[in-house]
């Protein structure tokens, strides 16, 4: 199970969620400048799906699933506000929510979208 506080993704994303009936899955769609930027987070099978495409084209110019996602964590630092979402298999045990996340993506959300891979 994914550890993670929906407060925490709702601010950085400012956005509020499409939530399953049953709680399944949080979908949150952000636009900013053109860009579209949708990350599904289902909760109980620890996966993250990223989709960001040009608002008017169908095809998605980046996806990216993590697979087993150990936690999410929002950060502040000189960069700015970003969600930390871990890479499966980055800790020996389930992260406590606390530890450094090594390497996994990081969201920004404003100014503009981006995604980027860290570690």
């Amino acid at each position: 199970m994914l550890v993670w506080d929906e407060t925490d993704v709702l601010t950085v994303l400012e956005v509020i969620p499409e939530v399953e009936g049953d709680g399944i899955w949080h979908r949150y769609v952000v636009q900013r400048h053109g860009i579209e930027l949708t990350v599904t987070i289902y909760q109980y099978d620890a996966d993250v799906w990223f989709e960001m495409r040009s608002l008017g084209i169908e095809k998605p110019i980046f996806s990216m699933r993590i697979i087993d996602c150990p936690g999410i964590a929002r950060k502040l630092d000189s960069t700015g506000e970003y969600l930390e979402f871990a890479a499966s298999k980055c800790f020996g045990s389930r992260y406590d929510g606390e530890q450094t996340i090594p390497y996994g993506a990081r969201v920004y959300a404003r100014p503009t979208i981006n995604v980027a891979l860290f570690g």
